[in-house]
């Protein structure tokens, strides 16, 4: 018979050595947040750019913790409770209430905190859904509310029978978001009575935007307590999800350049190993993800980790010796040797066509890239710069106007002949003076900069301030 006071005593280093792997797993786990930042509240995990109190947060992705409770709970924005948050789906699933009436008819809307900010209700991930008898419900694009336009409309029907237990138009209606409406900030409710329709039953209404994943685990259960006691829903508030992105300009800390060459983009995330792609072919709305063979938050520095494949077998067999590299694995197998000169002329002939196609490919990728980029980077420059003040001024003094005026690259190019070695005046450390000639025949000297001295740029512009100051 073991002795209790022995057996005490194995329970007790068990239990401490549980507690140590915990403490050594979360150490070396890669972080989440920002050095110093709390990454969760309660069981919701908080990774950057989200974050919780002041310098932990990018701009628009401030939460507050409350604490108070016994199970602490996360929220975004004016009350609006967190459930979840993925990087990889970029998606925030929140607890959103559910719009009832005791009356046939009601009109009602839904929005997320900031119209402007990075977040929207995904079309693609929730569904309308209306409970009712001989209702109609509409979800109405915000702007639209009150016109023909919807965004999607579904019809709930009461016989005097009422049975059933899926929401498939008897006492409850489901339907999908129209993609025409896109991932829209705000959206209105319109529910009305069906004209002409015999009311066999009083019975609330309720309308709302909903996870589709998780109505299709809820709706027998909804269904069966709103057919059987004829009152709402089960539920008061339910799941709803935000789909969010980040903006190249307004957000450009959380981007860098990266050298032309055959990738998806022209601009990558903070991490190493990692690539931004562009969100309903928009080329200033993104989200970062890490590359292949890597995880983690793409959003710090150095947030993205090599995956040891050999460590995870079920997602990566391999029959040989597993080798781990970076971004990928290589499995080592003893075959024969008979057969390997045929493989290498296959392997060959393969890879031949392969990097002519290729070849070819980068080629027009990198031209198409090189062209965005050169755009964009013009517009970052021209607002860093104090270009959209220099518009300001000389669109705000008439003066000004008439003495003055912003030209574009393609103008100086054709005044200078695309900026001929013939047209150079002069130069200096800073630049290269080039002759120019206007569309209206004018000689004009152009400066084209090596490189952009700050301290000149604000000289310039505080010159500019001065002749409005002596216009007026």
């Amino acid at each position: 018979m073991t002795h209790p006071i022995s057996f005490r005593r194995g329970l007790i280093g068990a239990a401490i050595w549980a507690l140590t792997f915990q403490l050594l797993a979360k150490a070396f786990a890669a972080p989440i947040a920002l050095p110093g930042c709390p990454d969760s509240c309660g069981e919701v995990r908080v990774p950057y750019p989200f974050g919780i109190g002041q310098g932990c947060f990018h701009d628009g992705f401030n939460l507050t913790c409350d604490e108070e409770h016994l199970a602490p709970r996360l929220f975004l924005g004016d009350g609006m409770e967190v459930l979840d948050i993925s990087l990889p789906d970029g998606t925030v699933r929140i607890s959103s209430n559910v719009l009832r009436s005791d009356s046939l008819e009601f009109n009602g809307s839904w929005s997320v905190p900031d119209a402007t900010g990075p977040f929207k209700v995904s079309s693609s991930r929730n569904s309308f859904v209306a409970f009712g008898c001989n209702v109609v419900a509409q979800l109405i694009p915000h702007s639209t509310l009150g016109s023909l336009t919807y965004a999607s409309i579904c019809a709930a029907m009461c016989p005097e029978t009422l049975s059933g237990s899926s929401c498939s138009g008897v006492a409850c209606c489901r339907t999908s978001i129209a993609a025409f409406a896109g991932d829209l900030p705000s959206y209105g409710i319109q529910v009305k009575h069906l004209v002409g329709q015999r009311d066999h039953w009083q019975v609330p209404t309720a309308a709302f935007i909903v996870d589709q994943d998780w109505f299709s685990r809820s709706e027998t259960e909804m269904m069966s307590n709103f057919i059987s006691q004829f009152r709402h829903p089960v539920v008061q508030s339910a799941p709803m999800v935000l789909e969010w992105s980040l903006d190249l300009i307004s957000d450009e800390g959380l981007f860098r350049l990266s050298p032309i060459g055959p990738v998806s983009s022209d601009f990558i995330c903070l991490s190493p190993n990692s690539f931004s792609y562009l969100i309903n072919g928009n080329y200033d709305r993104r989200r970062c993800s890490c590359s292949q063979g890597y995880q983690g938050n793409t959003y710090l520095t150095d947030g993205c980790q090599d995956i040891d494949e050999c460590q995870q077998p079920d997602l990566y067999p391999c029959h040989g010796t597993c080798i781990n590299l970076p971004g990928t694995y290589r499995c080592s197998s003893k075959k024969s040797i008979r057969n390997l000169p045929g493989l290498i002329t296959i392997i060959a002939i393969s890879a031949g066509f392969g990097l002519l196609f290729s070849l070819l490919g980068v080629a027009k990728i990198t031209n198409k890239l090189k062209k965005r980029r050169a755009k964009k980077l013009r517009q970052i420059f021209f607002k860093r710069n104090h270009g959209l003040l220099l518009q300001q001024l000389i669109s705000s003094n008439k003066d000004i106007a008439e003495r003055m005026k912003i030209f574009s690259l393609e103008e100086l190019d054709q005044a200078t002949n695309k900026f001929d070695q013939n047209r150079i005046l002069g130069g200096g450390g800073h630049g290269t003076v080039y002759k120019g000639i206007l569309s209206d025949q004018r000689v004009v000297a152009i400066k084209k900069s090596k490189i952009v001295v700050q301290r000149e740029v604000d000289q310039f512009i505080n010159e500019i301030l001065e002749l409005q100051d002596q216009s007026q």
